[in-house]
Order: structure tokens, then C-alpha cells, then sequence
């Protein structure tokens, strides 16, 4: 393997192109490379060795993060299943009779 020298083109994740390109190198101590430049956007940046930034965990939102706090205490069991009441059926008919309306001390007023 070749020592590599100032100027040399070596391959960098690039935090303003956000992608792997082709960097000169900038600044070398010893024989470790220490700055670089981007040869598409000329952004000069430490040397990263190829390594993007990771990517981001997905937050978890508020629900799931209460439902997790709340969910760490219980045991594994299933949890019973709990019936909703019965409620009487509603008829689609509009047979029913409406009861009447009050009546009004003053006119109505035309809309």
C-alpha cells in the first residue's frame, strides 16, 4: 500500500454534498490524514474516513412513549377483553313523531 501525500485524491463522506465523493487532502499529521477538501463543492472539512453520518432514530411520539412507561410495569398476560355496553337499536324510519315545537311570543323573522 502506497503512503498517500498532500494533494493526494482520496474518497469522503461529504457533509455539505451529504454524499461519498472524490477529496484532495488538505492537512496531514504524520501519516494521518487530518483535513480535506471536496473536489465538487471545494468545502474543506476533517476527514471523516468515508463514514456518513448515521442516520437519525425515528422518535417516537408522545403515545408511544406514555404507552411504553405505562406497558413496562405490567406483566405479558393478554389483556382481557372488555365488551362495550348494548345499546337499543336505532330505527331508520322517520315514522317517529316529533313532539311540537314551543311556541314563539314574537314573529319570526324572514331569513
Amino acid at each position: 500500500m502506497s503512503a498517500t501525500r498532500l494533494g493526494d485524491i482520496i474518497d469522503d463522506f461529504c457533509p455539505r454534498c451529504r454524499m461519498l465523493t472524490n477529496h484532495s487532502i488538505a492537512a496531514m499529521v504524520g501519516e494521518e490524514v487530518k483535513k480535506v477538501v471536496c473536489r465538487t463543492c471545494q468545502h474543506s472539512h476533517d476527514y471523516k474516513h468515508g463514514k456518513g453520518t448515521e442516520k437519525k432514530k425515528a422518535k417516537q411520539s408522545a403515545y408511544e412513549q406514555v404507552l411504553a412507561s405505562v406497558l413496562a410495569g405490567r406483566s405479558t398476560e393478554a389483556p382481557q377483553k372488555i365488551e362495550p355496553p348494548v345499546r337499543p337499536k336505532r330505527s331508520l324510519s322517520r315514522s317517529r313523531v316529533r313532539p311540537p315545537a314551543p311556541s314563539r311570543n314574537r314573529p319570526l323573522r324572514p331569513r
